[in-house]
């Protein structure tokens, strides 16, 4: 059967997203595989009605785990600096306060009884000095490092006790990934390779953004939402994908409305082929 590939969680409504996921829930695909880490992965997906155990987290290497969100930091029992109080300010942020300076906010869980999410700490300046980022269940999910207000590095736990993987940043661009004892040039090289160890399963993909660059070797894309832009040409991506001979993406699934347009726009390739979606 075939593995769906999204790019992240935060996109679920996409027409291609929720299709994919409505697959996996249909046991039409076998597994949701995730290429970008979200501390609240478990929670969001038995929400929307996903077993946690058919979806792969591909930066972690390993499926989502249930969690206990009975587990979580209650915002009063986050360990703080001497002196420091918790402010809940007008605009329903919340605070921690040092000698009358702000010295982190904190965020908390949506539908949780102020469960920590994450904790951002400011250095002397007032700019963002660390963030301590916290799954439901209490467990750390990553930090991310700062200086003069940019993000140098982010340190991913995924709830291990050890960094598992690191990100480094240059001028805002990630630019570097340390994953497993191994160095990748950027996150979607890191991310096709951990495809690539799967070689005898199919992936499916039906974004043509980010997801274009990290797919593994072996994936279909499959396009729902049309293959016009809202200027009436072919979207950029696909084009490259159709006239790319050796393109990693070999197949490209449409439907005959729109078989019919790419083919009168000289875009019939040996790789499209008519899928019922």
């Amino acid at each position: 059967m075939t593995i769906e590939i999204i790019n992240s969680l935060t996109y679920t409504d996409s027409p291609g997203v929720a299709w994919q996921i409505e697959r996996v829930k249909s046991g039409k695909s076998s597994a949701l595989w995730l290429a970008t880490p979200h501390e609240d992965a478990a929670y969001l997906l038995v929400k929307m009605g996903l077993n946690p155990a058919l979806v792969y987290d591909m930066y972690a290497q390993r499926y989502v785990e249930n969690i206990n969100s009975e587990d979580g930091i209650w915002w009063t029992d986050l360990p703080v600096p001497n002196n420091a109080q918790f402010i809940l300010n007008k605009d329903r942020t919340k605070s921690i306060m040092s000698f009358g300076h702000e010295i982190a906010r904190v965020r908390w869980f949506n539908d949780s009884q102020r469960i920590i999410q994450a904790v951002v700490w400011y250095d002397l300046d007032g700019k963002i000095d660390y963030k301590d980022i916290y799954r439901r269940d209490g467990k750390l999910f990553a930090k991310q490092y700062f200086s003069a207000g940019n993000l140098l590095e982010s340190d991913f736990y995924v709830g291990q006790k050890v960094v598992q993987i690191r990100d480094f940043y240059f001028e805002n661009h990630r630019n570097f990934v340390y994953a497993y004892d191994q160095k990748y040039p950027q996150a979607e090289d890191y991310i096709a390779s951990v495809g690539n160890k799967w070689p005898s399963e199919t992936f499916n993909i039906t974004q043509l953004g980010r997801e274009i660059h990290f797919a593994p070797k072996n994936t279909t894309l499959t396009i729902i939402g049309g293959v016009l832009d809202e200027k009436g040409q072919v979207w950029h991506n696909l084009a490259l994908v159709l006239r790319e001979e050796a393109h990693k993406i070999k197949q490209v699934i449409v439907t005959q409305r729109d078989f019919d347009v790419l083919k009168s726009l000289g875009f019939a390739t040996h790789k499209l082929r008519v899928g019922r979606i």
